[in-house]
């Protein structure tokens, strides 16, 4: 049966993955892609169709505008009865720094990135709940820093299949640097921290190939770790477009997904179209596994415990103290709307800061 894939986003992100289904998908799925600018959706819309229609694909693309922050979630979601809805909208953008530069971006860059949390959640929590209460069983796969706001879902209670990137796209760096032939077994064991070199005392990302550990991890992943970052999301959109090319046709693959089931970080997993399983290396238990991207969790700023405490690392602790200080020791998951809104007020005083010395912030 064709299936349909909502894109919820217009972002680098979402467009790399609604280019590269245009080359990957050969049966005449639907693929829908919603975002606020019509603009930025018309040229969505014709790079999509245009590169499909290059290799004759049958399968089609539509737009449909649509205010994330305020528009009608579960109104959207019957209106297109989609299959997968993959989420890549946030309050967050990793090239502010580049194109905004403020105290607010100097901010992030000395927080840690689970600084980050609520402002990459609120989106992800209002179509999961949207998804919750949606007439039929829809896969909810996230973009959005999947390796915590995964877990925060899970501790809210809303669903998650998974997410995509981060791990995924170390996978794919590690097999090209390994140069390794599609039957050999790679295992990774990563976080999304481990997009760039730890620091000392953090355990790098961990990798096995045909059941062997790999020693030189580091050196492996040189290549992605000094590339530009908009490149490198155009490798994102090809892993995540396999991962979604894989689930609707039913194929049986071993795979990388990060925050599967809402697990924290990523891991290797089987996927049998909708039936997705972990697949870790034979050293390695599943508690063992947790234990480990939750320990490396910490060094990225933010830890959500299954009892729905989030944990938060000294960095984002001390940024907190300064600016939120009735947060800084931690909050309930269920806290995060409101925590998402004062975050939301500081980053617009702060952007407006560019120059003066920044004040205590007491929302």
């Amino acid at each position: 049966m064709d299936a349909t894939i909502l894109i919820v986003g217009s972002g680098s992100l979402a467009r790399a993955i609604s280019y590269s289904l245009a080359l990957l998908l050969s049966l005449p799925h639907r693929v829908v892609v919603c975002a606020r600018s019509r603009d930025q959706l018309n040229d969505i819309l014709y790079v999509s169709r245009a590169k499909a229609a290059s290799i004759q694909s049958p399968v089609t693309f539509d737009a449909i505008q649509f205010e994330v922050e305020s528009g009608n979630a579960g109104k959207l979601l019957s209106s297109i009865q989609p299959d997968v809805v993959v989420n890549c909208a946030s309050y967050y953008s990793p090239w502010e720094d580049i194109h905004q530069p403020s105290l607010w971006t100097q901010l992030l860059r000395n927080a840690g990135f689970g600084f980050t949390l609520p402002l990459q959640s609120a989106f992800a929590i209002r179509f999961a709940k949207a998804l919750a209460g949606h007439s039929r069983p829809v896969l909810f796969i996230n973009a959005c820093y999947p390796d915590a706001v995964n877990p925060l879902l899970r501790a809210l209670s809303l669903p998650v299949f998974c997410g995509v990137g981060n791990i995924a796209l170390l996978a794919a760096t590690l097999r090209s640097s390994l140069g390794l032939m599609p039957q050999q077994c790679l295992r990774v064991m990563a976080h999304h921290l481990h997009l760039y070199t730890p620091k000392p005392g953090v355990d790098e990302a961990q990798a096995w190939v045909d059941g062997k550990r790999c020693s030189n991890v580091s050196s492996l992943l040189v290549s992605q770790r000094t590339s530009n970052g908009l490149e490198v999301n155009k490798v994102i959109g090809c892993t995540a477009a396999v991962l979604l090319r894989d689930i609707i046709e039913g194929r049986n693959v071993e795979t990388h997904v990060p925050g599967p089931f809402g697990l924290p970080g990523g891991y290797p997993v089987r996927v049998a179209g909708t039936h997705m399983e972990l697949n870790l290396p034979p050293d390695l238990s599943e508690c063992e596994a947790i234990e480990w991207n939750e320990r490396v969790a910490v060094a990225d700023g933010v830890k959500i415990l299954s009892c729905g405490d989030v944990e938060l690392g000294e960095n984002t602790k001390r940024a907190l103290r300064q600016y939120l200080p009735q947060i800084a020791d931690g909050f309930r998951a269920s806290e995060i709307d409101k925590i998402t809104q004062s975050m939301l007020q500081l980053r617009a005083r702060l952007t407006r800061e560019k120059t003066q010395p920044l004040k205590a912030y007491n929302p």
